[in-house]
Order: structure tokens, then C-alpha cells, then sequence
């Protein structure tokens, strides 16, 4: 992974040094982008009030070479030429975060991940590897790696954050999407009473079985950050209809900030019932 440290800039651009709190802002390149820069004053007079009319029959004669300014009537650069709008970190902004796809050799990770949910809600590790890979493109993990200098070895980026999903042909959640086949290794598909265990290939709805972050990252829109990448990926790949999640009547107003609407309380009985089914069209 390459370095992102990046030295200061030190040397002058047209004749102005850098401010030390500029990073990241950047001057107007164009002439257009300076033209939008109104100026208030002429000459130390406000415009409405400079004498335009008169000015072959007022000139005044110059000794020499130079005219004497009074500096208290030069303007002062725009604002923001002198104060440059500060970027202000964020709890997220610390953890350097990165989204990508999960494979099987993040199952370790996922798992303590899921601790963030009660034991009886919790996906089992052998869950995690049969989603990881029969369906790895529907789980997206948010890793945070620091950045490194330049003699330091690389280490493995840490799991923040995942979302693990399966596909279903019913248009919400239900027990049946979110069993484990018993025979999923020797098996491509298992089904019983004409409804597919587990992951259906051929469904057109996404079935969102845990969206959890560490508990010492929380609070720092770790989930919220990583369900909008994760919408959007859907919706740009255009591999479904719709995202279907299940989630206890707390959690609601979280998911329809998102899209989803409450469909009303859920079938699903996993980790004891009372879930309301979410559903976000896409």
C-alpha cells in the first residue's frame, strides 16, 4: 500500500507562502474564479461614491517616478484568501478508513465483529464461511490501516465495520434465507417446502443478515458510512431489485435515514423474534 504522508510545501506560489493551517485548500486556477471576487472600494472611495466624470480636467501632475500610497486605504485580501476554511477531523477521519469486498480469510474478523450483537443474535463462525464463499461480493467490510512512514512494516488492516449479506427470492427476510443448508460443502442450492435455504443465487433481493462494528468504535458513523457505500455499490451494479433488512423498532429510524421503509413487524423468529421488516427499492 503506498505511503500517504506527504511533505508540506514550503516554497512560495506567486510570491505567498503557504498558511500553516492551508492543507488541503487550494487557490482559484482560473481568471473566472478570481472574477467572482467582488471589490468594494476604488482609489479609498466606496464605487457608488468615485467621481468618474472629471478626470482629464482634475489630473494632477507626478514628481518623479512614484506616486505615494496611504496604506490604510489598500484593501485587505478577500477572507479567504487570509483565512482558508479548515477542515475539522473527525472520529472517522482517524481511523484512515478503507471499504472492500470480504473473502473467506476474513472470517476470524467478522467474528469479532458479530460480538458487538447479544450471543443469541450473533452470526456462528461456520455461517461467516459459508456466505464468505458462496457469496463474497454481497459482504463489504470498512478496514482501518494507519498511515506509515516510510521504514515501517506494513500491518494487517483491522475490521471496523462489516455488512454481511445473502440473496433471497422473498421481497423481505425470513428464516429460511438466514438458515445455514446442512449440506452447504456437497450442495449448490438446498430446498425445502419449495423455498430456498440459505443463499439463493437467482433471487432479486438482497438479504442484509448483519450489519454490526467493534463496540470501541462505535459512535464515530463507522455504520452509517459503510451502509451508504454498501447501498450505493448495489445500486451501481444493478444486481437486485431491493435490499431487505430485519431490525428491533430502536434501530428503525437508523435504516430509513437510509431509504428503507418499515414494512411492519417481521416473520422471522432468529434470536428470539420481535424485528420489523425494512426494505430500501432500489
Amino acid at each position: 500500500m503506498a505511503d500517504h504522508s506527504s511533505p508540506l510545501r514550503e516554497e512560495p506560489i506567486n510570491g505567498l507562502k503557504p498558511l500553516s493551517n492551508a492543507d488541503g485548500f487550494s487557490l482559484p486556477a482560473t481568471g473566472n474564479d478570481l472574477e467572482r471576487v467582488e471589490i468594494p472600494y476604488t482609489g479609498g472611495q466606496p464605487l457608488e461614491d468615485a467621481d468618474f466624470e472629471d478626470d482629464d480636467d482634475e489630473e494632477e501632475e507626478v514628481e518623479g517616478e512614484y506616486v505615494a500610497v496611504d496604506h490604510d486605504d489598500v484593501n485587505e485580501y478577500p477572507y479567504w484568501f487570509r483565512r482558508p476554511p479548515v477542515h475539522h477531523r473527525t472520529k472517522l477521519d482517524e481511523l484512515h478508513p478503507f471499504v472492500q469486498v470480504l473473502t473467506e480469510s476474513n472470517v476470524d474478523d467478522c467474528v469479532k465483529v458479530e460480538q458487538a450483537f447479544p450471543e443469541h443474535e450473533r452470526c456462528s463462525r461456520e455461517k461467516f464461511l459459508y456466505r464468505l464463499s458462496r457469496c463474497p461480493e454481497l459482504c463489504l467490510g470498512l478496514f482501518t490501516l494507519p498511515i506509515l512512514g516510510e521504514d515501517e512494516p506494513k500491518p494487517r488492516p483491522t475490521l471496523v465495520g462489516h455488512v454481511i449479506a445473502t440473496r433471497t427470492s422473498s421481497p423481505v427476510v425470513t428464516d429460511k434465507s438466514m438458515e445455514l443448508p446442512p449440506k452447504w460443502q456437497e450442495e449448490r442450492m438446498t430446498v425445502e417446502n419449495g423455498e430456498v435455504v440459505g443463499h439463493d443465487e437467482y433471487g432479486s433481493t438482497i438479504a442484509i443478515h448483519s450489519l454490526a462494528v467493534l463496540p470501541e468504535h462505535q459512535g464515530k458513523q463507522v455504520g452509517s458510512t459503510l451502509m451508504k457505500s454498501y447501498i450505493q455499490r448495489i445500486k451501481d451494479a444493478q444486481i437486485a431489485d431491493r435490499i431487505s433488512i430485519i431490525a428491533h423498532g430502536p434501530l428503525v429510524p437508523f435504516y430509513e435515514s437510509f431509504g428503507f421503509d418499515n414494512r411492519g413487524p417481521s416473520k422471522c423468529q432468529f434470536g428470539g423474534g420481535g424485528w420489523e421488516d425494512l426494505v430500501c427499492s432500489l
